[in-house]
C-alpha cells in the first residue's frame, strides 16, 4: 500500500512537466502556421490575440530548440523534487509565462516575435532556488549566482556562445532576464502571502 501511494505521488508530481512536453511536441509536430498562430508576435497582440502571451511559450523554433527548453524543464523539476508540487504548475507555469510575455510587450518594444520556454525556464529556476535556499544552502546560493551571471553576460554580450545554433534561430535574452524576474516576483508574493511551499 505505502509503494503505490508513493507510486501514485511521483506520477503526480510529472503531470506538470509531462503536459508542458506533451503540448509543445504536438505544436511542434503540427504545421508552422499553427506554431505562427501561437508564437508571441505584437501586431497580432495589439490587435486582441491575448492568448499569445501564453502560448508562445510553448511553441519553438524547431527540434533542437524544443529538446533544449523540454530538457530544461526535466531537469528544473528534478533538481529539487519536493519542492515542485503538482497544484502549483497550475498557476506558477501560466503566471511566467504571462510575466514574461508583460515584460516583452512593456519593455522590449522592438521585440517583434518570440517563441520558446526558455524564459520561463528561468523564472521556473529562480523559484526553485529561492524556495530552497534554506535547505540546500550552498548548492542553491551558488546556483543563483550562477543564472545571475549568466543574465548578466546576456544583457551585456548577447546570448551565450553556441546558444543560437542550438536553437536554429535569435535567443530573445530579455525574454530569460523578464522571466527571472517574475521568478523572483511570484516568490516573493508566496512568502507574503503565506504560500510558499
Amino acid at each position: 500500500m505505502k509503494a503505490q501511494v508513493l507510486l501514485v505521488s511521483q506520477a503526480r508530481r510529472l503531470i506538470c512537466p509531462l503536459a508542458i512536453s506533451l503540448v509543445s511536441l504536438s505544436i511542434s509536430l503540427a504545421s508552422n502556421a499553427t506554431s505562427e498562430q501561437l508564437q508571441y508576435h505584437r501586431i497580432a497582440i495589439a490587435a486582441g490575440e491575448w492568448w499569445r502571451l501564453l502560448s508562445a511559450h510553448l511553441t519553438h523554433l524547431g527540434w533542437g530548440h524544443l529538446l533544449m527548453n523540454l530538457a530544461g524543464l526535466w531537469i528544473i523539476w528534478h533538481l529539487f523534487p519536493n519542492r515542485q508540487q503538482p497544484n502549483g504548475c497550475l498557476y506558477i507555469l501560466p503566471l511566467l509565462m504571462i510575466g514574461t510575455s508583460i515584460g516583452l510587450w512593456f519593455f522590449s518594444p522592438e521585440v517583434a516575435w518570440y517563441q520558446g520556454l526558455s524564459g520561463v525556464l528561468h523564472g521556473l529556476l529562480i523559484i526553485v532556488l529561492l524556495q530552497n535556499i534554506k535547505t540546500e544552502t550552498m548548492l542553491s546560493i551558488s546556483l543563483l549566482l550562477a543564472v545571475i551571471a549568466k543574465l548578466a553576460w546576456e544583457q551585456w554580450q548577447g546570448p551565450l556562445p553556441g546558444s543560437e545554433s542550438v536553437a536554429s534561430g535569435r535567443v530573445i535574452v530579455d525574454a530569460h532576464l523578464y522571466g527571472a524576474l517574475s521568478g523572483a516576483i511570484l516568490w516573493a508574493i508566496e512568502r507574503l502571502l503565506g504560500l510558499e511551499r
